[in-house]
């Protein structure tokens, strides 16, 4: 008894949740075409039958069991809703919607009859027919089998439909939190591993030239404060990314000093570009790591960008000094931007090395040239 309560009280709060003015004008609007070619039907079949006088039966007749359908459809699409039709539950459901077909048909019929023989008695003053009641309900009852089935079976298609989107916007939102989380995670990486460098730099630096160390701790600080602003930044313009990597520079070169030797070539096409925040840094300290730290001669590092059909190209250019080390373990900070920018661009991007005349490598960087809404050089 308690689960018959509970069944007609979700059927009644499901009633009045569903009859929202779109749904029902939705249904009105489908209702009344679907009737339209109904009614069309039958003036065709009375005109062939002779019945020339009929004028507004056949539309009675038929927008009286649309109008009827429509008031019971949401008790039908409630109980679809509430039996899953999957392979586990096909069996009994069937046998559920088999016998829910008799009271929904009863209302059916009898919803139909009252609007009939009312509209009837309001225009005529006669009866929708002179047929036994009995005689009529076991007329109607199976004629309403197939649009009971129709109905059933796009019920269950638009809510299979409804399933699958809710399924495809949930995995979607998933792998953008999973997204967001790597990408986070891969910055968090890079940014322990430059500070733990840099400070071994100043504590080697600060008891034989204390003026240097100042310097670098300043150009450390300005370093830090672009990471941090641009935390909640995944993108900046290459021209705000090369600003702050002039502070990474200059730290080295103070490290260095003649060792090592600097040449900056910017295409200004390339300065609006957007790319991916900290990208440049890491890439810098390999070619520093790589490039001068293991020799006491006079090396140099090129930064050169270019713009070439719609793709920025970005090159790095040191000294080959380790070639098995640098080709065959690229270290934290080169793995980490090959798995950046193959989470922000897939296939679009891409990091490269090659060497030159077995004295320089270049390390390439090729993205997708992408900028900010209406700002373009």
């Amino acid at each position: 008894m308690n689960n018959e309560i509970s069944y007609f009280t979700g059927v009644l709060g499901i009633y009045i949740r569903w009859c929202t003015w779109q749904r029902i004008g939705y249904l009105v609007v489908v209702g009344f075409f679907s009737g339209l070619m109904v009614v069309q039907t039958e003036i065709a079949d009375a005109l062939i039958r002779g019945e020339i006088g009929l004028t507004w039966q056949p539309w009675v007749a038929t927008y009286s069991s649309v109008i009827s359908f429509i008031i019971v459809s949401p008790f039908l699409i409630y109980s679809c809703e509430l039996w899953p039709f999957g392979k586990a539950h096909v069996i009994k459901t069937t046998i559920k919607l088999a016998l829910l077909y008799i009271p929904i048909t009863l209302c059916f019929i009898t919803i139909m009859l009252i609007l009939r023989n009312s509209i009837h008695l309001m225009i005529d003053g006669t009866l929708f027919d002179s047929w036994d009641l009995i005689d009529r309900y076991i007329y109607e009852f199976p004629k309403a089998l197939t649009i009971y089935l129709i109905f059933i079976f796009v019920t269950y298609t638009k809510i299979n439909y409804d399933h699958s989107q809710r399924e495809q916007l949930n995995a979607a939102n998933l792998q953008n939190e999973l997204h967001t989380i790597r990408m986070q995670t891969l910055r968090s990486q890079l940014q322990p591993h430059f500070l733990f460098n840099t400070l071994n730099l100043i504590s080697s630096t600060v008891y034989q030239d204390a003026d240097k160390a100042d310097s670098i701790i300043a150009r450390l600080g300005d370093l830090l404060r672009y990471s941090l602003a641009s935390e909640q930044k995944p993108f900046v313009t290459f021209k705000e990314e090369l600003q702050a990597m002039q502070s990474y520079l200059e730290i080295s070169q103070l490290r260095f000093d003649e060792r090592m030797a600097l040449e900056i070539a910017i295409s200004p096409a390339t300065k609006l570009v957007l790319i991916p925040t900290m990208l440049l840094q890491p890439l810098l300290e390999n070619a520093v790591k790589y490039g001068i730290e293991p020799s006491n001669e006079i090396g140099k590092i090129i930064l050169e960008s270019t713009l070439k059909n719609g793709l920025l190209e970005i090159k790095i250019t040191n000294p080959l000094r380790q070639r098995t080390q640098q080709q065959e373990s690229f270290g934290i900070g080169l793995q980490n931007t090959k798995d950046r920018l193959k989470l922000l661009y897939q296939e679009q991007a891409s990091v490269s090395l090659e060497s030159n005349h077995h004295d320089q490598i270049t390390l390439t960087l090729i993205l997708p040239a992408q900028y900010l809404e209406n700002t373009h050089e």
